[in-house]
């Protein structure tokens, strides 16, 4: 890790203590987060990328359009994560999806689905179907990317698995950061990164999973937690970890998962990095790495 990233990562250490301390609601986590990383994305946002809300089948979207553009028939979609309730694409992701849509020199379209728990478990769901689809129908003859992270990484799952069950349109790539896809929260680096994790406590996701899917609904099922799906005729995939995450484990297991049933699948793993590190944008070096990977690999289709 670079010096940048020890710095970023000790200044959102203290996070883990005061939600012990506190156990904020996801709405109190929204109060707290949105209008900080609302501003330091509007500040700190790249130049060459027109920023401007959109909605595609009446669902709302951000659409991140580059200056300049590697390909015209090709589009990103974008799930944001935030444990299902919190996120959007103009707060907490607006940096991140600005420098994704310029370093690839790719258009993307964020979608703001509906968050919990105000909406559980399927609203996220739904909102992403039906705006793929307007996507879809307003961009025929093009390749069609899904990217997501955390949350999101889970959802772009779900509704690939949904896409293929329904004879849906499915992306012709997918680019996953830091995938939750299991609900239930067993994975083993849940123990052994937990005091590594500099984001992340165990509680913190277990919380969240309560407000998307509560009481009694079934959390191994597969559009919730797609770990306890089926990955086969997936399209190709890069997965993007950091190696100091306790979701380390769900990325290492879809890798491992989604390869014995024939998917193309690539695991890039940032050794001692935390989680969604690529947000923090031109902060720290490793955000250019990860994006020259995302680069690379698409260009390899």
């Amino acid at each position: 890790m670079s010096l940048r990233g020890k710095i970023v990562a000790t200044l959102i250490r203290p996070n883990k203590l005061l939600y012990r301390l506190i156990k904020p609601s996801a709405k109190s986590i929204r109060r707290y987060v949105h209008p900080q990383s609302w501003l330091g994305g509007k500040l700190c946002s790249p130049f060459g990328v027109k920023i401007e809300k959109t909605a595609y089948s009446e669902v709302p979207c951000v659409t991140f359009t580059p200056k300049v553009k590697s390909d015209n028939k090709a589009v990103i979609v974008y799930l944001h994560g935030g444990g299902y309730c919190f996120g959007s694409s103009l707060t907490t992701h607006r940096l991140g999806v600005a420098l994704l849509a310029k370093h690839t020199g790719i258009t993307c379209h964020s979608i703001d689905y509906r968050l919990a728990p105000e909406h559980p478990y399927p609203a996220a769901l739904n909102d992403a179907l039906t705006a793929w689809q307007g996507i879809v129908d307003s961009y025929p003859g093009h390749m069609i990317i899904l990217g997501g992270d955390s949350a999101g990484g889970g959802l772009s799952l779900a509704m690939m698995m949904r896409l293929r069950a329904d004879g849906g349109r499915l992306p012709d790539a997918a680019i996953l950061f830091s995938p939750w896809i299991d609900l239930t929260c067993q994975g083993e680096s849940y123990d052994t990164k937990a005091r590594a994790d500099p984001m992340f406590t165990p509680s913190m996701l277990r919380d969240r999973s309560e407000d998307y899917a509560p009481g009694n609904v079934d959390r191994t099922n597969p559009y919730i937690s797609p770990a306890f799906g089926d990955f086969a005729n997936l399209p190709r995939m890069l997965i993007l970890c950091g190696g100091n995450e306790i979701l380390l484990s769900d990325s290492e297991g879809l890798a491992k998962k989604a390869k014995s049933v024939g998917v193309d699948v690539e695991l890039a793993l940032w050794e001692n990095m935390f989680h969604d590190w690529w947000l923090f944008g031109m902060f720290i070096p490793e955000t250019k790495q990860c994006l020259g990977r995302i680069s690379e690999w698409l260009n390899r289709a």
